[in-house]
């Protein structure tokens, strides 16, 4: 399934593993962050609120680790969330991510999720990704797969992924395209586009539904130490609701 908040549209272990890639001569910097979002929901439903605390601590050349907070309120309930990850290189043209998550209240969110995937670049500027996540709920078990390809060049990025999920004996499948324009060395803006089926909790529990979804991301450096991440997005989810909101972070490197 994928994650409702706008801040988190794909694995995110392995959107770092690809920034990893594209910097792998330089030594990382650290980061902590700190981001809110709202969204609105057109069924009457309260709105939906996250707040998320993320810190990133780079080890080495393409490898960190990272450790985070969120808390979020989603028809009315509370949950909170932890997650840690892992990326690190298995050779000069592959990396691997992991990441794991938990919630002890769980009212919306999912109990655990454990995920892991590989990045491979098989020729300069091109990127194959492919990985897997399982996500326990109260009612059901998700299992999620990833294939995605990623593309750099000149001051754009691109990819296609495929994500297929089984739930309750069905296979749902979905497809999800980026683009990124990146106008200086740290600061990039972009689009996702996403559809397809997933298993959702739309209030009552995991179903099985329609997915159309397109948000705008960017990040804009405020100077050498310190970043604006931000979000825009609209979501139709099936005939449940259509959700419309942003998320605002800051982020600090050291």
């Amino acid at each position: 399934m994928r994650r409702a908040a706008l801040a988190r549209l794909a694995f995110v272990l392995l959107a770092c593993a690809a920034h990893f890639s594209v910097q792998a001569d330089e030594t990382p910097r650290s980061t902590i962050g700190l981001a809110s979002g709202k969204e609105h929901l057109s069924n009457g439903s309260p709105d939906w609120r996250e707040t998320s605390l993320q810190l990133n601590y780079g080890l080495a050349p393409r490898q960190s680790v990272g450790l985070g907070l969120t808390r979020t309120r989603r028809f009315g309930l509370n949950d909170t969330q932890v997650n840690a990850g892992l990326v690190t290189p298995l050779g000069a043209a592959l990396v691997l991510s992991l990441e794991a998550n938990a919630s002890s209240s769980h009212h919306v969110l999912a109990k655990n999720a454990l995920g892991g995937a590989l990045q491979y670049e098989f020729a300069r500027g091109w990127l194959l990704h492919g990985g897997g996540r399982s996500t326990r709920y109260n009612d059901v078990r998700v299992n999620q797969g990833l294939l995605m390809l990623e593309h750099y060049f000149s001051d754009f990025g691109a990819s296609l992924a495929w994500r297929p999920a089984r739930a309750f004996g069905a296979t749902a499948h979905g497809l999800e395209l980026r683009a990124s324009y990146y106008y200086s060395d740290r600061d990039s803006v972009g689009i996702i586009v996403a559809g397809g089926k997933e298993a959702a909790n739309i209030g009552g529990g995991v179903q099985l539904s329609s997915l159309r979804s397109a948000a705008l991301v960017g990040r804009h450096w405020l100077g050498k130490d310190w970043a604006l991440n931000y979000s825009l997005g609209h979501t139709r989810q099936g005939d449940f609701y259509i959700r419309n909101g942003f998320s605002l972070g800051l982020q600090a490197a050291f």
